[in-house]
């Protein structure tokens, strides 16, 4: 299978991974032999499938299945539903990468305050009604209209608006490049009768949803181009027993907990093992005042060296977005120094693991010749506004980024591309350099051996 098959697999990877951290997305697959994502790669022999399974393919989920409408919740679900059948306007991977799904273009424009959009004329929903933006914006309402999963991040929008047959424009409330994510939101077309399940553009539809058991889904005919399966189902894995789970081989794909579980699936040896970094992690926020400083700290803890002396868990990221994002933000910045520096204050939380970090950075900086100092803050009371050099943080690089940052961004990039934002977004980080990534949190998924190579979508 060609490169193309892996997109499928790695969307609805996110499904589960954006399931590990809630709305978190997959990377794009690219090839075992050159993945960097591979950890553990099983053995094909080692599957054992009916006959009729095998034009099956099933999802392992960790949360149940609230209710008959699973694309309102935003959990590994729904991941699954808008790589499969609610397809969004934009896909957003795990490494941050950007592809258009409804949507043929996406343009900030009015330094970042609105976004024109292009739709792909070529869509249609599961009943062979061609995507028009009137039908985008009646599925944008809907979901601003109820509770749900995405009414934090909708109410960015201000206004949503055809602007023909195949365009929009989204007007928000301010600049801040968390907007992106509103066009990664399902789009779905209520059905005619109640109790119908809403239709949406992927290659398959929604066949029948039992909560707390099932979701089951079959191929779309009217979609362009054949699905690898006939029937996807996506079901709530039970983990009490790994080695009966694994015997069964009733699941493709599932999340498991790395330290717990980890070994028994490698013993296993009939399961892929993928490794994704998530969005949270340690980061070092450098003070407005210190600026000069900054390079010349990530210089001296740029590298798998100072990780692995401070963490066990996670993986060191090169990159302020992701760990795999490319270019990323240690390959952009420019030689510095910490000449007639003599003194370094670091606040931090009392926390294990913020104590085990500034220790490492003592060292090295005591190495230098530089005297550094610390205050501790309880980890609720960790400050935005600080007096020291550095603040040690744990979460994501959104809480770097200040109303500031996010007017300056727009500002310095004028008619974004959607494809390009997070590439951008990352020279930014670079240039401005006020915030140095250390780690990412990971997330790892099994594939059954010989069916993670195959996708159910092109």
């Amino acid at each position: 299978m060609g490169q193309k098959k892996f997109k499928l697999l790695a969307a609805i990877l996110a499904v589960i991974l954006g399931c590990a951290a809630i709305g978190l997305i997959i990377t794009a697959f690219i090839g075992k032999e050159n993945n960097p994502h591979l950890i553990f790669q099983g053995e094909t022999g080692k599957v054992h499938l009916k006959e009729e399974r095998k034009s099956t393919f099933c999802v392992g989920v960790s949360a149940s299945i609230a209710d008959i409408y699973p694309y309102t919740h935003n959990d590994e679900a729904d991941a699954v539903l808008k790589k499969l059948v609610y397809e969004p306007l934009i896909c957003i991977n795990n490494d941050y990468e950007i592809s258009y799904c409804n949507a043929e273009r996406v343009t900030f424009q009015k330094e970042g305050r609105e976004a024109a959009v292009k739709l792909n004329q070529d869509k249609t929903f599961s009943n062979g009604e061609k995507l028009n933006a009137v039908m985008v914006v009646k599925s944008y309402k809907w979901f601003m209209a109820n509770q749900n999963a995405y009414t934090k991040l909708l109410s960015r929008i201000v206004d949503i608006r055809a602007a023909g047959d195949d365009a929009l424009v989204f007007t928000f409330t301010g600049a801040d490049s968390e907007n992106i994510k509103v066009f990664n939101i399902p789009i779905i077309s209520q059905p005619e009768k109640n109790g119908e399940a809403a239709l949406g553009t992927g290659a398959y539809s929604i066949d029948s949803v039992k909560p707390y058991k099932q979701i089951v889904l079959k191929a779309n005919k009217p979609y362009n181009g054949s699905p690898e399966y006939d029937t996807v189902l996506i079901k709530t894995v039970d983990y009490s027993d790994m080695k009966k789970l694994l015997k069964s081989q009733d699941f493709d794909m599932f999340v498991f907990n790395q330290k717990e579980q980890g070994d028994v699936v490698k013993t296993d040896k009939a399961y892929d093992i993928y490794e994704f970094g998530k969005d949270t992690g340690w980061f070092i926020k450098h003070n407005k005042e210190s600026k000069a400083l900054g390079g010349a700290i990530a210089k001296l803890i740029e590298g798998h060296q100072f990780f692995d002396k401070i963490q066990t868990d996670g993986i060191y990221s090169p990159g302020v977005i992701s760990a795999y994002i490319e270019p990323n933000y240690y390959s952009m910045l420019s030689n510095a120094s910490l000449n007639n520096i003599k003194t370094v204050s670091v606040a931090h939380d009392y926390s294990a693991a913020a104590t085990g970090i500034y220790q490492s950075l003592e060292k090295k900086l005591k190495d230098k010749k530089v005297k550094c100092s610390e205050k501790t803050y309880g980890i609720e009371e960790v400050p935005e506004d600080f007096e020291e050099d550095l603040l040690l943080f744990y979460g994501s690089y959104k809480q770097g980024m200040t109303r500031a940052d996010n007017k300056k961004f727009f500002k310095e990039n004028q008619e974004i591309d959607a494809v390009d934002f997070y590439e951008f977004l990352e020279k930014y980080f670079a240039s401005q350099n006020n915030i140095t990534p250390i780690s990412k949190d990971t997330v790892w998924v099994a594939f059954l051996a010989g069916r993670d190579t195959l996708g159910l979508v092109e």
